[in-house]
């Protein structure tokens, strides 16, 4: 049974401590690259990770997210157990990737400790996703499963990332702009305007353009834009909705305004852009 081969997916990889003999808190070391990004949860054990300019210990619930081309390192100290997903950011559905546009480093391993309860969670959710991606029906509910599996453990990631800010005291510009991503990104096919957004943070529509601009390198008009456009892509391509469906469920108003963004952002119609995404594949 094969994996889903429309999936953002390029493979999830259970680990166990290795079969070998060694004196007590040795282990192998393990040092590479991918070209993918990489979500690993420890189950079980201890054992550190490192990458240049780190060398972090982790342990049962540490979550660990890994950006593509980062050299990085692993060793168990003590026998571990874990899940690793390797996956294409630039390929998640656009709920999830709020999380990779404000304050990750791409030179850096990001980490967080969930508590017991919530390392359950991430476990029961990413079996989920690992079932769905093993599956050969393909199909538009298999994807939004996976879709909320892996946006589930991305949710716990940003969560814990954020508590730790706040509970220093530290909520930051970045702080502020991830949230405003989380909210972006959760209801971009909505009405959601700028001023609702400044409102709800306690910014001028102006202060929160230019901070947000800043931060992401376009404006948040052109961002949510440009999110209802790559979200209509998707759903051209592993959907045979009407395009005008498709419209109004990414959020334009009018079947005139959505072709008139999506031939200013892809270059052709989406009725051209979806024969040419079948034909090749």
């Amino acid at each position: 049974m094969g994996p889903c081969n429309e999936s953002f997916i390029k493979s999830i990889d259970r680990f166990k401590p290795h079969t070998f003999h060694a004196i007590d808190g040795d282990g192998i070391f393990i040092s590479h690259s991918h070209d993918y990004d990489e979500l690993t949860l420890i189950l079980e054990g201890e054992g550190y990770y490192s990458s240049p300019e780190q060398n972090m210990k982790v342990t049962a619930g540490s979550l660990i997210l890994i950006p593509p081309g980062l050299h990085h390192g692993f060793v168990c100290t003590v026998p571990w157990r874990g899940v690793s997903i390797h996956f294409f950011q630039n390929e998640l559905p656009v709920q999830c990737q709020y999380l990779f546009h404000s304050g990750y480093e791409s030179n850096r391993i990001h980490s967080i400790k969930l508590s017991e309860e919530d390392t359950r969670w991430a476990e029961m959710s990413i079996l989920q996703l690992e079932n769905e991606w093993k599956s050969d029906h393909v199909s538009i509910d298999s994807q939004n499963i996976m879709r909320i599996a892996f946006e589930t453990a991305l949710v716990l990631f940003q969560r814990y990332k954020t508590n730790t800010a706040q509970s220093t005291g530290n909520k930051t510009d970045q702080t502020i702009m991830q949230e405003v991503l989380k909210e972006i990104h959760s209801r971009f096919y909505s009405s959601l305007t700028v001023h609702e957004l400044a409102s709800r943070y306690f910014l001028s529509e102006s202060n929160l353009r230019k901070k947000f601009t800043e931060a992401i390198g376009i404006s948040p008009k052109q961002y949510i834009i440009n999110l209802r456009v790559q979200e209509a892509k998707r759903l051209l391509q592993q959907t045979d909705k009407a395009i005008e469906s498709i419209s109004t469920e990414v959020g334009f108003t009018s079947s005139s305004r959505f072709y008139e963004f999506f031939i200013k952002s892809v270059g052709v119609t989406p009725l051209e852009w979806r024969k040419n995404t079948s034909n090749r594949a």
